[in-house]
């Protein structure tokens, strides 16, 4: 067999729900995020990553490193969005797989819908990592693949992917839990399965959920060991060896469904995206989804069965904690907007109720709503991604100006010499900074810059080196507190007043604010990672 015979076969095997899924979000995917790929819009933390080999073990995240070599550890806005979008498409045949979707047409909306979903537009803004945590998702969806179709063999295959997945990213499993609950739901609603292999499926699942968390944690302790490292402090990640908070879990599922109800319906809540036409096609999508999942159960009697019911309601009940298992597993934080791509498995689910509806009685009616309701999401999805790297981009352009202004200061302070050791105290004021655009506050986030992405007094430093190429290394901390401390920087006035930069024994000398904050335990350590 030729090798244009052999791919025609292979081509041929590939089912036209999958094709659709695949070229649906790779094209809508670069459509949406074009701007993100085509520019350098870095926020705070992507301003020391313009080359970093990504040893994040520290941060639990023992995998990312060997992942981020695929874009050989430099951010590269092109590459890596090439990169990303073809793994998000293969999750997206992957899942349209695992829920049997027939409708080339929903297959194709619902991988427009894990392309364009906003929390993939925060993603794009950490670029230095987003090729990475394409992985992270397609690892996830492809564990869940292989432990549900492939027998005992895949089963295990399905908990190494799940354990590396989380070794990129943590917060991705719950994409992981998202899929396997709807995994159960369409077996339960499926009119030849049986209870007991139902139950025993559902098992299945959770026991290759729980073996990959156990298998991640178990790598995780050896890394730790070997490099001789401990995990970060911050969001409370090194908490993690010294107990679950069990007394406050009551409190964490409350707060665990509060997120996720704020998320869809309650516009401007903090770690949310929520505008008041998102919350409306939210109602719309809620409303279509239960009736297409009445419509199905009624029309195919399977109401009649009470474990059905039990089942497939038990699994929508979990749905939410499960998408939202990030604030259980890291109980000392809140999840933010990265952390939450497993969401888009609600719209997910409306499109597979859908599905089943027109694959039962063919019609305009489900297809119409359905498609009608992901329009009107796309769109949204569209502007807010979008809406993300203008505001971050503004910032960024900002900062240049700031920055820019700052370093010709420097380099025309009286008694400055090329190699002189610069010594910059404090943040940029935030009264000297305007970006008031009402529509910003829509994506607010710490992520998203609207003013500036120097954020501490170590980012000058990173920007100064990384973007204008001035090498200006950070002085120690012991040399920062003694300075902030002295007469002389006491005496300066608050830049951009003359003198406020200034040479002070044998050093540049730049004075931002009052005094200097130190740097946290997590900082130093994360600068120490290896």
């Amino acid at each position: 067999m030729s090798m244009d015979q052999q791919a025609r076969a292979l081509w041929q095997r590939v089912k036209a729900p999958q094709k659709a899924a695949f070229f649906s979000c790779f094209v809508t995917g670069y459509l949406v995020h074009l701007y993100a790929f085509t520019n350098t819009i870095p926020n705070s933390d992507g301003l020391d990553r313009v080359y970093d080999t990504q040893q994040m073990t520290i941060s639990g995240r023992w995998f990312l490193h060997f992942v981020s070599a695929l874009n050989d550890y430099t951010q590269m806005p092109a590459a890596i969005g090439l990169l990303s979008l073809l793994f998000l498409s293969l999750a997206a045949v992957l899942v349209t797989a695992l829920l049997s979707f027939r409708s080339s047409v929903l297959a194709g909306l619902a991988g427009a819908l894990m392309a364009a979903f906003p929390c993939t537009g925060y993603m794009f803004l950490y670029m230095f990592t987003a090729s990475a945590y394409s992985v992270a998702i397609f690892l996830a969806v492809l564990s869940v693949w292989l432990a549900a179709r492939r027998g005992r063999g895949g089963w295990l295959l399905g908990i190494l992917c799940l354990a590396c997945s989380m070794g990129i990213y943590q917060a991705y499993v719950t994409v992981a839990i998202s899929l396997s609950l709807l995994l159960v739901l369409r077996e339960t609603l499926r009119p030849k399965a049986q209870r007991q292999k139902t139950i025993a499926f559902g098992v299945r699942m959770a026991a290759y959920l729980a073996a990959g968390a156990v298998l991640y944690y178990a790598i995780l302790m050896i890394f730790l060991k070997v490099k001789h490292l401990t995990l970060l402090s911050y969001l409370g990640m090194d908490a993690a060896s010294s107990g679950y908070p069990f007394a406050q879990l009551p409190r964490l599922l409350l707060s665990t469904y509060a997120q996720v109800v704020q998320f869809f319906f309650c516009a401007g809540a903090d770690n949310t995206f929520a505008n008041g036409f998102l919350v409306a096609v939210d109602i719309l999508a809620l409303l279509a989804g239960v009736y297409f999942l009445v419509r199905y159960v009624t029309d195919r009697t399977l109401h009649r069965d009470g474990w059905r019911i039990a089942i497939a309601a038990a699994m929508l009940a979990l749905l939410p904690l499960g998408m939202n298992f990030g604030q259980l597993l890291s109980p000392f934080s809140t999840p933010t907007p990265l952390m939450k791509y497993s969401f888009v498995t609600v719209y997910l689910l409306v499109l597979f109720a859908a599905d089943l509806c027109d694959s039962r009685q063919p019609g305009w009616h489900a297809g119409a709503l359905a498609a009608g309701t992901a329009a009107l999401l796309l769109l949204f999805c569209l502007n807010t991604d979008n809406l993300l790297y203008t505001a971050s981009a503004q910032a960024h352009r900002a900062t240049e100006s700031y920055a820019t202004r700052l370093l010709a200061r420097i380099e025309s302070c009286p008694g400055y010499e090329t190699g002189m050791e610069i010594v910059i105290i404090g943040t940029i004021p935030e009264e000297q900074l305007c970006a008031d655009i009402p529509s910003y506050a829509q994506v607010r986030h710490y992520s998203v810059p609207e003013n500036s992405a120097l954020l501490r007094n170590k980012h000058l430093y990173y920007y100064l080196n990384d973007w204008l190429n001035f090498p200006a290394e950070e002085p120690d901390e012991e040399t920062m507190i003694s300075v902030s401390a002295s007469e002389e920087f006491a005496d300066m006035p608050l830049y951009p007043a003359q003198g406020s930069v200034q040479v002070v024994d044998g050093r540049v000398v730049v004075k931002l604010r009052d005094s200097y904050t130190p740097k946290e335990d997590y900082e130093i350590a994360y600068e120490q990672r290896r």
